[in-house]
This record gives C-alpha cells, structure tokens and sequence, in this order.
C-alpha cells in the first residue's frame, strides 16, 4: 500500500511540475497572476489531479491491492502487469496533459471529450501531430522528461510478508476495502455525498478568469468528466446574416431607467416553486402560499413563465446570465468554465456589490463556481453561516443544509450592512426532500397529501417573517425583488402534468417604491406613450400579464430595463419590462426534444423534424415557432463553441 501510495503522489507532483511549465512559458498571458494566487491555483490543481490519477491508475490499484497470495504477488509477471497498468495510463495522461499546452493559445481551454467527435472526420492528424511535434519541440522535449521520471521512479508493490497466512488475509482485506472507499471518494472530489462530484466548472473556485481554469484542470480529468456529454456541432439552419435577423442574442439597446438612481436588485429563486403550488396561479394551493399570494397581488406577475430545464443546476444560469438548457447542463458541461455575463457582472460595472446566498454546504451544485464565473462578489453558503457568531448554531435541517428561516436572519444581517447599491441572488433551500419543517411548525403548518406542499408553506412563511423585518429598513424601499422558481416538481394536477405543463413555474417583480408613489420615472414613461393597449399591458403597475410567454432567460434583460443598462449585453432572453416580446415564445429542453411554446400551444423538434405539434397553431405561427427555435439552437452553438456567451 505505502508504494502504491508513493507511485500516486509521484504522477500529481509531475502534474503540478507541469502546471509550473505551462506558467513558465505563457508569462506574456499571466501578467497578473501574484505568487500567492499562482500557489492557490497549484493547490487547486490537486483535487482535480487527484481524481484524474486514481480513475488512470484503478485497475493498478486493484491488481497492487488485492489480498491475493505472496506467491503471486511476488511472481515478476505479475509485477510488470502491475508496472504497465501504472505506467502506461499516466504516461498517455501527462502527454495529452504536455499536448494541450500547445493548444492553449487557440482554443483557451482544456481538450475534452467532444475532440474526439470533432476531429473523428479529419484525415490529417497524423501530419498535423507530427509538425506539432517539431513546432513545439520545448514541449516534447518537456513531455519525455516527465515520461522519463515516471518510469524510473515508480516503485514496485510488496506484500505484506511479516504476516502469518491468516492475518495476512484478514490485514489485506481490511487495507483493500479501507482503500477502495477512499479511493471512490477520492475520484468524487469530495468527502460529502450530498455534494455532486468536481466538475470542469468547479476550476473556477481557484481561477480569477475562465482562461486560467487551464491552469487549474488537467486534461485528463477534462476528458473523463466530458465522457457522455453531448458533443455541439453547428447546425447551420441559416447563414449568418440570416441567423442575427430571425434571433441575435446580443443587446444593444440603451435603456432609460424605469427606476430613478441605482436600484437594489434581489432576486429569489425559490426551490421546486411550480406554478402548480402557488395560490395566485392555482386556487387549490391557496393554503400554501398566502403571503407570496399577497406580495404577487401588489407586483408585475406573469400567468405563463416557464423554467428552461428541470433540474436545480440548470436555474442560476439562465435567470442570472440568460443562458439556457439546451442538450445539456451548462455548467456541467464542458463549456462550464467558459465566460461569462451575468446581472451580477453588468451591475458591478455600476458599482453594486454582488452576493449569491445558498443555504447548502458550500460546493453544493457547483454553485459557488458558477457564482464566481459570472461575477459575484461574494458567495455565502454554510461556511458563511457557521462563521457568523449571531447565527443559530444548530438548524441543520439534515443533509441538504440549513433551514431557510435561520439562513434569511442571516442574509437580513448581511444585506443590512451591505453599502447600496447591491445586487443579491437569494437559493432557498427547505421545499426540497426529506420534506421536512421544523418542529415549531409542526402544529401550525397545514398537512397535504403531497409533502412538497407543507415544505413550501414552510418557506413561504420564512419568506413573511423576512420580509417583515427587511420592510423596516431603509434599503427596501430602494430595491427590486424578483420572485421565480427554479423548477417544477411533483406535480399532481393533470394540466401541469403535460409536457408543457411541467415546466410552469412562477415570475413576479414587486417593486416598493411604484406601489408607493404615483410621480415616479416609470409612471412619467407613460405619459410618452402613445399606445394605450401597450401603456395597459406594459406599464402599469401592479399588473397581471396573461398575454407574455416569459420564461427564466428573460428575467436577466428584464432587469437591464428596469435599472437602464447603457452597455451592449449578451441574453438570449428579452426585455419584457418596457416592450412587448418581439417573439413570444419561450423554449425548454424537454429530453430528447426541444419544444417551443407559445400562446396557443407548444412544438416538439428533435433537431431535424417536427415531433409532435400540440394545441390550436395556426400554421403561420408554426412556421414562425420553428424558425425561432432554429435560430436559438444555433446561436446557443456557435456563441458555446466560439466562447462569446458574453
């Protein structure tokens, strides 16, 4: 075991001298990088090394760890079988580790498992590896050296020979079953099974920027993570021109702030909160939800919002960044360290200080790096919570994390003394399985026959007693607070059962200070109008909208409006603040299909031809439906594969 221990540690330090190498020689494109963060970048690397090691080297730990007899194990065969299904695997691993540095400068990121499906038609390579060779002589050079090291200084395993025959066994199968789960936990990246395993995404906890992620993954690591995930091709539905008319996905509009001086933004994305479990969309879910019932009575609400995916993962990013789920997760794939925009990013330009609150141990869905990529100031999860000294010590509520009633004391806290203007992302966590509330609640909280329910009259309560003390501070008044689910789950009633109806979720914008008075700059809007049906439906405030397909991606420009962004930004959502939606359609990615959904019913499209078309739509709208779509598709592609999601 000692030896095969040294032989691991062995292949990450040669990793890490690698890491040093790549640094060395692109200084020019690392000016900024401190010693300090070069060293928080290279303690990084391990966790990701160390999974990338174990899965090359798990046939050699078994074959170095079974508990079979020292004849065997002494038997040279055996030995250079156990040397090959070292050496062999690692050496393949650091040469496509050594190869991609030549690579950096063209593509900025590490190699993945798409390459293989990307390159799987090119004739070529051969001469092109060939001529790389020589171009990057240094790197050849560099990449044999540590082959080289490899070879020589691995160390053969021995057995455990100071034992009789019977302990022998008993010891053996102690140490492989000890080293087998430490060795799975390991290739996870992480100690807590409640945390999903390291991603390609999770570099950017040690990274300042997308590009030095390269410094941080390994290529390795890169491809296995990759392996399964979907490989994006352009589909070349129009040509160019034609694709930015049908659907451009950036937004040069300059807007005139609806709301006089820099607004606060927070934004609540609210764990499993279907439209199905809402009182103001569902009147059977009036005992859950009274009081986000009454905040939506008094905000810009729209009956027809959809989540782009059904997954937790896949919310941050578009409500925050307005990047979709299409094929995939995107911060789970591997595009997941690619840069970004985000609110949060286009505010601090403005001078807001931004923080992303979730109550999960820290590392929980990745949401930390996605925090960091889109450029948050601060993250806040349980870390930050423990590390309070007025937190409540003890509201664990098992193992997905904290209460949402302790953790919003908490958030009220750090707002208060957060200095305006801010923009916060609030996750709430407690409407989740096992479907718990607190003991308190016990009596109080009306029972259901779907458990969910009773959990989100949990938090929505949590959300009252917030919002009656931040209601008191002078910064509420100065604040935009948006309301959205991140996805629907269980649902019960057969209308949100459909394939359009499982992604129906809820949105709401309640602004104080329009409730408060009738002389502000949105209300003045108005008066310059000349559309009454548009002033009726677009500018009023509070309003129901029953006209507007929204969904998550179109919270992102939404605020824009409303704070009166002046720069160009990237969304493949729309305004639907100040404007009707030039197309009102939202798109959801419902396996394997892509469905567009309008008014008067939705599509499903596999990429090639119509699956399915449900509902009323008249043909003219379906032609409309299905160009729309297209052009989402591939610009969602080309801006993924080119690295301009910004």
């Amino acid at each position: 075991m000692i030896q095969a221990l040294f032989n691991i540690i062995i292949v990450i330090v040669l990793y890490t001298v690698s890491r040093l190498f790549f640094y060395l020689i692109n200084l020019d494109v690392f000016t900024d990088v401190t010693f300090s963060h070069l060293i928080e970048m290279l303690g990084g690397g391990i966790r990701f090394d160390l999974t990338a090691v174990l899965y090359l080297s798990s046939v050699y730990l078994v074959l170095a760890l079974l508990p079979l007899p020292v004849k065997w194990r002494t038997n040279k065969t055996y030995a250079s079988v156990q040397k090959f299904f070292f050496i062999f695997p690692n050496a393949i691993g650091l040469l496509a580790n050594c190869a991609d540095m030549a690579y950096f400068r063209f593509t900025d990121r590490r190699t993945t498992c798409s390459a293989f499906t990307e390159f799987a038609g090119e004739t070529n390579l051969f001469s092109v590896f060939a001529n790389a060779l020589i171009d990057y002589w240094y790197i050849t050079i560099f990449a044999a050296a540590l082959i080289a090291l490899l070879y020589f200084i691995y160390s053969p395993c021995k057995p455990y020979i100071n034992f009789t025959p019977k302990y022998y066994y008993i010891f053996s199968s102690v140490i492989f079953l000890i080293s087998g789960y430490f060795t799975v936990i390991a290739m996870r990246g992480s100690f807590r099974f409640v945390d999903r395993p390291l991603a390609v995404n999770d570099a950017m906890l040690y990274a300042k920027r997308p590009s030095e992620t390269f410094l941080v993954l390994n290529t390795p690591f890169s491809v296995l993570r990759t392996i399964g995930n979907s490989s994006y091709e352009n589909p070349q539905y129009f040509a160019d021109k034609q694709l930015d008319a049908i659907f451009n996905p950036i937004h040069d509009t300059r807007y005139e702030p609806l709301l006089e001086g820099k607004p606060n933004v927070v934004v609540f994305i609210l764990e499993s909160f279907g439209a199905e479990h809402i009182g103001f969309y569902n009147p059977a879910s009036k005992a859950y939800t009274p009081f986000l019932d009454s905040i939506f009575a008094e905000s810009i609400v729209y009956m027809h919002t959809y989540a782009v995916g059904r997954k937790s993962v896949d919310a941050p990013p578009a409500i925050l960044s307005s990047i979709p789920k299409l094929y995939e997760s995107f911060v789970l794939s591997s595009y997941g360290v690619n840069k970004i925009s985000s609110v949060a990013s286009v505010l601090n330009k403005r001078g807001y200080h931004s923080i992303f609150f979730h109550g999960a141990p820290n590392g929980s869905m990745g949401f930390n790096a996605y925090a960091k990529n889109a450029g948050f100031n601060e993250y806040c999860g349980e870390d930050e919570y423990y590390a309070d000294p007025i937190s409540n010590q003890k509201p664990d509520l098992g193992n997905w994390g904290l209460w949402d009633e302790d953790f919003f004391d908490f958030i009220e806290r750090k707002l208060n003394s957060t200095p305006e203007p801010f923009c916060s992302t609030v996750f709430t966590l407690s409407s989740h399985h096992p479907f718990k509330v607190p003991e308190k609640y016990d009596s109080t909280i009306p029972l259901s026959s779907n458990k969910l329910c009773r959990v989100i009259a949990y938090t929505d309560l949590a959300l009252r007693h917030l919002f009656e003390n931040i209601s008191r501070q002078p910064w509420f008044n100065n604040t935009i607070f948006v309301f959205v689910a991140d996805h629907t789950s269980e649902s019960v009633s057969p209308e949100f059962l459909t394939d359009e109806g499982v992604f129906r979720i809820p949105l709401a914008f309640y602004i104080p200070s329009l409730l408060n008075s009738k002389d502000t700059l949105a209300q003045m809007h108005l008066q310059h109008n000349d559309s009454s049906e548009v002033q009726q439906n677009y500018f009023t405030y509070p309003r129901i909208d029953t006209t507007t397909i929204a969904s998550q991606v179109d919270i992102f420009p939404s605020l824009m409006s409303l704070v009166g962004c002046s720069e160009p930004f990237f969304a493949f959502g729309q305004d639907i603040i100040s404007s009707p939606k030039r197309d009102n359609f939202a798109i959801t990615f419902h396996y394997p299909y892509f469905q567009v959904i309008s008014l008067n019913g939705y599509i499903q499209f596999d990429g090639t031809n119509i699956v399915s078309v449900n509902g009323d739509i008249p043909n003219g709208e379906q032609q409309d439906m299905l160009r729309y779509l297209k052009a989402y598709i591939q610009q969602y592609v080309v801006h993924l594969l080119n690295n301009t999601l910004y």
